[in-house]
Parts: C-alpha cells; structure tokens; sequence
C-alpha cells in the first residue's frame, strides 16, 4: 500500500501541474471530453495498482500499460511546464517576447517521440561485456559469467519477455548465470498468470543460476516467490555462500532488509582462498565488501534512473550507478538492469545483459 500511496500521490500532483499547463496553453485542453480523458487515464495510475488478481489478464496489462506510459507522459509534461516557466521569467526580465503557442506545440511534439524512442529503447536490450583477469584461478581456466538483474516479471513484463531473454542468455552460452535481484516486479499472481518463470529452465548454463534477493523480491510472499524460483532452476543466496570449484559465490539479503556489512563480513572469511564474487541487489555495500576482500561486487538496482535526467540523482545516491570500477582489489560492476519498473520506457541508458569474461592470469 506504500508503493499505492506513493504513486498515488506523486501522480496527482503531476497531474495536476500537466492539467494546468495543457489548460493554459492548448485550446482543445479547455473542453469537457478532454477534462474527463485526462481524468480517467490519471486516475488508472493508481486503480491499476489496485485491480484484483482475478482480473482478465489482457485487462491488466493494459491498465498498467496505459498507467507506465501515463506516468512518463505527465513527468516530462511538469519538466516542460517548469522550462516553459523558466523562459516566462527570462522573458519578463529582458526585451525577449516568448513564443509561448510555439514552445509548447513543440515541447508537447518532443514528450510524444522521445516517450516513443525511449519505449522501443525499453524492449532492446544491449550486450555489455567485461574482461577480468584474476591469479586466483587455475591456470588455463575461462568462466564466462551472464549478469542480469532488474528483471521485473509482472503485469507488463511475462512470459514472451521471459522467452526473449532466455534466448537471449543461451545467445551468449555462458558457464554461469548470476542474478542481481529484482526478478519479481509486483505479485507472484502476474507471474503465475502467463507462467513467466518457465522459460528459466532453458537456460543452459553448465554452473547454474544463482540470485540474490532484490527489494522488490519481498513484496508478495517472499518464502514462497524462493520456492517458485527454486523450482524453475534459480538458486536463491540470502546471507550465505555457495562454492563452484575455486568460485565462491555469496548472495545478500537486500539493503532495504539489512543495511548492516556484518553478514558480508561473516561470510568474507575464506576470501583469499578463493574468488570470491559478492552479489548485492543496492550497490550500497561496495568499500565494506572490498574491506572484506571479496573480488568481484555485482549490483543493479539503479537502473541509471530510467527516465532522462535521472541519473543525475542516481549519480549522487551511489558510490557506482552503473559501470565497473576498481576499489582496491575489488571489482564492482553495477549493471543498469534488464526490465524496468512503471513506465515501459527507457530514456536513459539501454537495458542490457552483462557478459564476464573471467580468466586465469596463468597460462
């Protein structure tokens, strides 16, 4: 109900501020039918939410989908109502005469292709590959490793997406599968609808797949959602370490669950025995786990804000909100995500699947 009210909340107040631009600017913005239109699709942002599981499924996902592309559509409109303003004050402080009609036919051109450009954006993901050498592996030995995370299986995103991405990971053949969280969008019920979780179980990977819980893994019955993935060849990590060889992977419970380093640094023990990989949904953990003498930091969680200019405040929340970078030791790469969350647009980075080369420095 947070996520309700939150939404709920935010969505009235862009509302509103779009209302009030379109209203002031555009002529066919002052009628009736326009007034209830407006009314009906903001008020969908939060009646999807609230729909039954039980309703027809081709019903749900066009609510959320009119919901996600509705959201997107009122927060760049409040960002062009805010330049629009801008260019008022600017206007009124110089001899410059603002082009109002003109600034606001060709603002509200520009919000209906970039929302389109940024919605065909959400649905092709990108490869992005990494190379990283270690002495800690036999010699002569390659792990070729697939990163997701964000994948966000629900209303929008089911079983066809699942199937693309499962093709999609086989593309890459990979010995190991990891997943920086976030599987799971909304309710187990969306999932078990189209049997979103099936097409996992065509991945190849000769090492297996293995998560580690993202926050919105816990929403909707998080013992049972483990079992649901569980049995579709995922392996679950929450606070524990699982060995491959000379690998060792250790998977953590989300931030918003533990904002402690005490478990990471419980399991960090063994470290220099092995290469040690530490997946953590919020890449909020990254100087403790390289304190802790873990190799190689996998997160997502961010993805890079989404809606452009977003990352300006993820740049600011995370020590890395997307990329790879060096802390001592320590590798950290955090991964802008597969899926996404509300709008079905991406107007920031790409989605993508992050492939890793990891070899033996050894020849």
């Amino acid at each position: 109900m947070r996520v309700v009210f939150f939404i709920g909340s935010v969505g009235i107040i862009l509302s509103l501020i779009s209302y009030i631009y379109y209203r002031q600017n555009f002529g066919f913005a002052r009628t009736l039918p326009f007034a209830l239109a407006y009314l009906a699709l903001a008020a969908n942002t939060v009646i999807s939410r609230l729909l039954c599981e039980s309703t027809p499924a081709l019903l749900l996902k066009l609510s959320a989908w009119l919901s996600g592309l509705w959201i997107a559509f009122i927060y760049y409109s409040s960002l062009l109502a805010i330049l629009h303003l801008l260019f008022w004050i600017i206007s009124k402080l110089t001899a410059w005469q603002l082009p109002s009609d003109k600034l606001a036919a060709a603002g509200f051109i520009f919000i209906i292709a970039f929302i389109g450009c940024g919605t065909y954006r959400a649905f092709h993901p990108v490869i992005r590959t990494e190379h990283i050498v270690t002495d800690k592996l036999p010699a002569g030995q390659h792990t070729k490793i697939v990163l997701l995370s964000d994948i966000h299986l629900g209303r929008i995103l089911g079983r066809d997406y699942a199937e693309r991405l499962a093709a999609r990971v086989n593309e890459q053949n990979p010995d190991l599968v990891l997943i920086a969280g976030d599987i799971l969008d909304e309710r187990i019920a969306y999932v078990l609808q189209e049997d979103s979780l099936s097409p996992f179980k065509k991945i190849s990977s000769p090492l297996g797949i293995w998560a580690a819980y993202g926050n919105h893994d816990y929403l909707d019955r998080p013992s049972a959602w483990k079992e649901l993935l569980t049995a579709s060849n995922i392996n679950v990590l929450q606070d524990e370490s699982h060995y491959i060889g000379q690998l060792k992977l250790t998977g953590l419970n989300d931030y918003s669950r533990s904002s402690t380093s005490k478990v990471l640094t419980a399991l960090s023990k063994d470290n220099a025995s092995y290469y040690s990989i530490l997946l953590d949904h919020q890449p909020r953990r990254i100087q403790s786990a390289a304190a802790a003498g873990y190799d190689l930091y996998l997160a997502g969680h961010t993805h890079t804000g989404q809606l452009f200019p977003n990352r300006l405040v993820t740049q600011k929340m995370y020590l890395l909100d997307y990329g790879r970078k060096d802390f001592g030791s320590l590798t950290a790469i955090t991964s802008n995500g597969y899926g996404f969350w509300g709008p079905p647009v991406r107007t920031e980075l790409a989605p993508e699947i992050v492939v890793i080369y990891l070899q033996s420095s050894q020849s």
